[in-house]
């Protein structure tokens, strides 16, 4: 796989952290912080506006879930990291945090 390849799943939300469980290890001593993302608002389609809002599962993992433990619940942030399957016997996407952009 190409680098060019490995870009194209790059997944960019702003979005209010609205749960989060508390930091845990993997066996292999990674840190992990899983937490549930919401987004509200009106984005243009066709022409026109379109009401959207979704709640969204995510992780982070390292560093990253270190510093999203530190953000207030109902918090707005910026994150960008990439979507994938949440196993691989359960096909339902989960949003893997990989940076936090704060303004």
């Amino acid at each position: 796989m190409t680098v060019s390849q490995m870009s194209l799943n790059h997944f960019k939300l702003t979005a209010n952290l609205i749960s989060k469980e508390i930091l845990r290890f993997t066996p292999a001593g990674q840190s992990v912080t899983e937490c549930q993302l919401h987004y509200l608002g009106e984005l243009s389609e066709a022409g026109s506006f379109r009401k959207v809002e979704m709640q969204i599962p995510a992780i982070a993992i390292g560093a990253i879930a270190t510093e999203l433990q530190k953000i207030e619940l109902g918090q707005l942030v910026s994150l960008e990291g990439f979507l994938t399957h949440q196993s691989l016997r359960r096909l339902s996407l989960v949003f893997h945090i990989t940076q936090i952009n704060y303004s």
